[in-house]
């Protein structure tokens, strides 16, 4: 019978997101993540059995820059699954409602049917982050199935798409055109499938980039990514918005996002709203409206 290797990696919660997504990126099967103690996650990563485990720990360890004093706060265990147990975890990850139009199924799913008005969008969860079992990709598609509801054809721009799958959904929810951005090769790649799968490709514009890929405005720009990376795109963002338009950024903790919050005030957003689901956190802002000066 065919093993695989499953590595489980122990790390603080605010580590997960980005943790995840590198392993995705070292050619892991598929990725799940488990509450731990003290506050901490357990990220459960799964490869083919002849996969170097030892290198794939110190590419995570250099990742996180835990060589020296902070490497005890971070653990690594490993053990063999059996194709069985493997067929198992298939079983665990079940369609999951993102939205109040939005149903997230993996393809092996075959047999889902979704109520009348609901959109079933299919990702496999084994390529790129984003299958709609993390808060932070709930968050984003409901602040779009309410953005674009209201708004109807209106562009979108995904900063960081992983999976293309709020490209994928903003289609889905009525948008014009989704453009997508990703400086991983591989994420760029995952998300021309997925929107092949979901018959969203005339629609999903996909680039391997960053931010600057293009010049071009939007009437909402997603990204969900991480606080460092959202502070540092704060102005890049801004430059890719339409006036009117709204910006939606996720990946944080909860407890970072009064911080993320001011710092994007101060740049010239308005903060619109916050959600919060199980300690991640979701904003939404759009331009702050130049004032005229009173004659």
């Amino acid at each position: 019978m065919s093993r695989m290797k499953r590595l489980t990696i122990e790390l603080p919660k605010e580590m997960a997101a980005s943790v995840s997504d590198l392993l995705l990126g070292l050619e892991a099967g598929a990725v799940s993540e488990e509450q731990g103690e003290h506050g901490k996650l357990l990220i459960h990563a799964y490869f083919e059995e002849k996969t170097d485990i030892a290198g794939v720990i110190t590419t995570v360890k250099e990742f996180l820059g835990l060589l020296d004093e902070n490497a005890e706060a971070v653990r690594f265990t490993t053990r063999y699954i059996k194709q069985a147990d493997w067929e198992g975890w298939k079983s665990y990850l079940k369609p999951v409602r993102a939205s109040r139009r939005i149903v997230i199924k993996p393809p092996w799913e075959k047999h889902y049917q979704a109520e009348q008005g609901t959109e079933v969008i299919e990702i496999n969860p084994g390529n790129a982050f984003g299958t709609g079992h993390h808060e932070t990709t709930r968050i984003c598609i409901s602040y779009l199935d309410e953005i674009i509801g209201e708004h109807p054809g209106c562009s979108v721009f995904d900063v960081g798409c992983g999976s293309g799958i709020l490209g994928i959904c903003s289609i889905k929810l009525g948008a014009g055109v989704s453009f997508c951005a990703d400086i991983d090769f591989k994420a760029a790649r995952e998300t021309i499938s997925n929107s092949a799968a979901n018959g969203t490709s005339d629609r999903v514009k996909v680039w391997c980039g960053s931010v600057y890929c293009t010049r071009k405005k939007f009437d909402v720009v997603v990204s969900n990514t991480s606080r460092d990376t959202l502070i540092s795109m704060k102005n890049s963002l801004k430059e890719r918005l339409f006036p009117m338009g709204y910006l939606i950024v996720s990946g944080i903790q909860a407890s970072d996002k009064q911080e993320i919050a001011g710092i994007y005030r101060n740049s010239g957003y308005d903060m619109v709203s916050e959600k919060v689901e199980s300690g991640w956190a979701g904003l939404l802002f759009n331009l702050k409206r130049t004032r005229k000066p009173k004659k």
